[in-house]
C-alpha cells in the first residue's frame, strides 16, 4: 500500500502514526480539533517543542559526532562544520543570552541576517524557548522592514553587521535604523552580531547588546527547554508581493514538524548521513523547511551557503560545494538554473565527473521543460519539479524519490501528496472531470504544516483562502489534473488570458517562447481588448540583445501558431533588457501590467505590434 492510499483509508490514523515518530512532552489525545471549522487545529492537546527534536533527540540516539550544518561562504572564505553537539551547544548558550533579557511569553523575535549559521542558530534558539520568530530577509526595502516590525511587534530583534546577499558587503545597520525611524513599535533590544569583515555596528547605549557578550555573560546554566502546545506559532512568515497591509502566514509547531519529517524522508529521499542543500536563505520558506527544521528533524546534514551559488561574474559554487561537501540531494530554483545555463560555459557538467547527486528539487515557480531537461545533463540525475506555496509549507505535489520515482511527464508536478484531495472547480465551485481546466482547490482540512491562520488576524485568513470556495482552501492556481491522476499548473487565476472566451495560460505561452534559443527569459500577460476581451503580450529577454527585433518576432509568432495555434497568437512583443521581480524571484507580472498603462519602469528594447489573430 502506498503512501497516498493509506492516507485516504484513515487521514487521521496516517498522520497519528507520522506524529508518533517525533518526541513530545504530554503526546496528544485529540488528533484533530474541528470545533472551529473552517479553523482547524492539528494534535491541539500535545505539548513539543521544536529545536529538541531537531537537536536533542539526535544526541540521545547517538548522533551527536554526525554533521548537523556546513556554513560556506565564498566571498569571506569562512567553512565550517557543525556537529549536532556543537550546533546543540551553541543554540543552549544563545538561548540562554536570550533568557537573560527576560522575555515574556507570546513575545515575538525579529531575525534580520544573512544566511549564516547564526542565522540558524537564532530560529532554534528561539524555538527552544518556545518564542516565535519571525525571519525577515536583509534584501527588504527599509519601508517593508519597517511595515513587519509594526505587525509582529518584536520585543527584540537579532542582526548582523552586514552580509553578503550580492557580490558586495551590505551593512544592515542603516536599514533596520532607517525601518525603525517613524515605526509605531519599537522592539526593547537590538541584538547585533559584529562580522569585520561586513560592516560595523555601532551599539546605540541601552537598546542595542553585542552578540557574543550577551552570550558570554549569560554562560547556560539559565537555559529553559519550552514544551509548548502543538498549535503554538513556531514562527511567522510575510508573503513576498502584498500591496496592502503585511500578511503573516502562521505555522503551529507539532504539525509542521510531523509533515516535514515525512517530507524529507519521502519526497526528497534524504535521511541520518544525507547530504541535503536548500539553495535558500534561511529566512525564505524553502529555508524555514528545508534548510533548517526538515533537514535538522530528519537527522540529516544541511548546507548554508552565503550568497547565490551563481554570482554575477558567471561563475558558479554548484560543482565545488557538490563534489567538497558530497551533497546528495540539491533543491533549488529555476531562475538560479536559468542563471547557471548561460554561465554554464565555464563549468564542467556535473555529470561527466560523477557527480554524489541523487536528485535535483525545483521549486518556486513552473520551469520549463527545455531547462528541466538541461538541468538533468548538467547534473547528471533525476530533475523532480514540484508544487508548493509559503502557505502550505511543504510541498503540494510532486515526484517522490523516497519510495522511487514514477515515470516522469514533463510539464507536470506528479501527483498530489497524502494529505492534499485536491479538486478541480469551475467558476461556481463545481468540481470539473479528468483534464478539464479550472480552479485547483483544496479539500479542508488542510494536513499538518500548512498555514493555520494569517497572524492575529483569523478572519482575514477565511477571507482571503476559504470564502471563495467553501469547504476549500482556495490557492489561487489554475490547472488541470489528467487521467492519470498527474496534475498540470497553469499559473495563477490571474494569468490566465481570456481570448474571445477561449482560455489561454499566460505560463503555456511562456513555455513555448522559452523554448526559442534566443528567449533568455520571458512573461506573458493580458491586455485589454475591444473584440476579444483580452489578447496576450509577451515581454521577453533576448540573450543577445543587439539580434533584429523583427526576425525574433516573426519566430516567436511561428513557434506560438504551431504549437498551440493561430488563435493564441502574440498581439504585441516587448524585447525589453531585464525583468522586474518579487523579493522572492518572481516575475512581477503586476509591473509589466502596469507598463501597459503607463509605459514607464520598463527599458525597452523595441516594441512590436502583431496580429492577435489570424487574418
Amino acid at each position: 500500500m502506498n503512501a497516498h492510499t493509506e492516507w485516504l483509508d484513515d487521514p487521521e490514523a496516517f498522520w497519528e502514526r507520522q506524529a508518533a515518530r517525533l518526541v513530545w512532552e504530554k503526546p496528544w489525545e485529540t488528533t484533530l480539533d474541528a470545533s472551529s471549522a473552517p479553523l482547524y487545529r492539528w494534535f491541539p492537546d500535545g505539548t513539543i517543542n521544536a529545536a529538541e527534536n531537531c537537536l536533542d533527540v539526535h544526541l540521545a540516539e547517538g548522533r551527536g559526532d554526525a554533521p548537523a550544518l556546513i556554513f560556506d561562504s565564498p566571498r569571506t572564505g569562512a567553512k565550517d562544520v557543525y556537529t549536532y553537539r556543537r550546533l546543540h551547544r551553541e543554540v543552549v548558550a544563545f538561548a540562554a543570552a536570550l533568557d537573560s533579557l527576560r522575555p515574556n511569553a507570546g513575545d515575538t523575535v525579529l531575525i534580520f541576517m544573512p544566511a549564516i549559521a547564526r542565522t540558524v542558530v537564532a530560529m532554534l534558539a528561539c524555538a527552544r524557548l518556545g518564542l516565535t520568530h519571525s525571519v525577515v530577509i536583509p534584501s527588504v526595502p527599509a519601508t517593508v522592514l519597517r511595515d513587519r516590525i509594526d505587525d509582529a511587534r518584536p520585543a527584540i530583534v537579532l542582526t548582523a553587521s552586514g552580509g553578503f546577499d550580492g557580490p558586495d558587503a551590505v551593512e544592515y545597520q542603516p536599514l533596520l535604523e532607517a525601518a525603525l525611524t517613524g515605526a509605531a513599535h519599537q522592539p526593547r533590544h537590538i541584538v547585533v552580531l559584529q562580522r569585520p569583515e561586513a560592516g560595523r555596528w555601532t551599539l546605540a547605549a541601552g537598546r542595542d547588546l553585542d552578540w557574543s557578550g550577551l552570550v558570554a555573560d549569560s554562560g547556560t546554566a539559565g537555559s529553559r527547554l519550552v514544551h509548548v502546545p502543538s498549535t503554538h506559532p513556531l514562527y511567522l512568515l510575510y508573503t513576498s508581493g502584498s500591496t496592502a497591509r503585511p500578511k503573516a502566514v502562521t505555522r503551529d509547531t507539532g504539525g509542521y514538524l510531523t509533515a516535514l519529517r515525512w517530507a524529507v524522508e519521502n519526497v526528497f529521499g534524504v535521511g541520518p548521513g544525507d547530504v541535503f542543500w536548500t539553495d535558500s536563505h534561511p529566512g525564505w520558506v524553502m529555508g524555514h523547511s528545508f534548510t533548517v527544521y526538515g533537514a535538522l528533524v530528519s537527522g540529516a546534514t544541511t548546507v548554508v551557503h552565503e550568497g547565490s551559488p551563481v554570482d554575477t561574474s558567471g561563475s558558479s559554487a554548484f560543482p565545488r560545494i557538490i563534489s567538497e561537501y558530497g551533497v546528495d540531494v540539491l533543491f533549488t530554483t529555476p531562475m538560479t538554473l536559468r542563471r547557471l545555463r548561460r554561465a554554464s560555459h565555464r563549468d564542467r557538467p556535473l555529470g561527466v565527473d560523477g557527480s554524489p547527486l541523487r536528485a535535483v528539487f525545483l521549486a518556486s515557480e513552473r520551469v520549463e521543460p527545455d531547462l528541466l531537461a538541461w538541468t538533468g545533463e548538467f547534473f547528471g540525475c533525476p530533475v523532480v519539479d514540484n508544487w508548493w506555496q509559503t502557505e502550505t509549507g511543504w510541498p503540494i505535489a510532486s515526484n517522490c524519490l523516497g519510495p522511487g520515482l514514477l515515470p516522469v511527464k514533463p510539464g507536470s508536478v506528479s501527483r498530489p501528496l497524502p494529505g492534499y484531495r485536491i479538486e478541480v472547480l469551475d467558476d461556481d465551485g463545481r468540481p470539473l472531470p479528468a483534464g478539464e481546466q479550472g480552479h485547483l482547490a483544496i479539500k479542508l482540512p488542510l494536513p499538518p504544516g500548512c498555514l493555520t491562520t494569517l497572524w492575529n488576524d483569523d478572519q482575514r485568513f477565511i477571507d482571503t483562502y476559504l470564502t471563495k470556495f467553501p469547504g476549500y482552501y482556495d490557492t489561487s492556481d489554475a490547472g488541470h489534473i489528467d487521467e492519470d491522476g498527474y496534475l498540470w499548473i497553469a499559473g495563477r487565476t490571474d494569468d490566465i488570458i481570456n481570448v474571445g472566451g477561449d482560455s489561454l495560460s499566460g505560463i503555456d505561452l511562456e513555455h513555448v517562447l522559452g523554448h526559442h534559443p534566443a528567449v533568455e527569459r520571458c512573461a506573458v500577460v493580458a491586455a485589454p481588448d475591444p473584440l476579444y476581451t483580452q489578447v496576450p503580450v509577451a515581454f521577453v529577454v533576448p540573450r543577445d540583445q543587439n539580434l533584429d527585433p523583427a526576425n525574433l518576432a516573426r519566430e516567436l509568432r511561428g513557434l506560438v501558431d504551431e504549437r498551440i495555434g493561430e488563435w493564441a497568437r502574440l498581439h504585441r512583443l516587448l524585447l525589453v533588457r531585464t525583468l522586474t521581480y518579487t523579493t522572492s524571484k518572481k516575475i512581477k507580472r503586476s509591473d509589466l501590467r502596469a507598463w501597459l498603462s503607463t509605459g514607464t519602469g520598463l527599458d525597452i528594447i523595441a516594441d512590436i505590434h502583431l496580429p492577435a489573430h489570424a487574418p
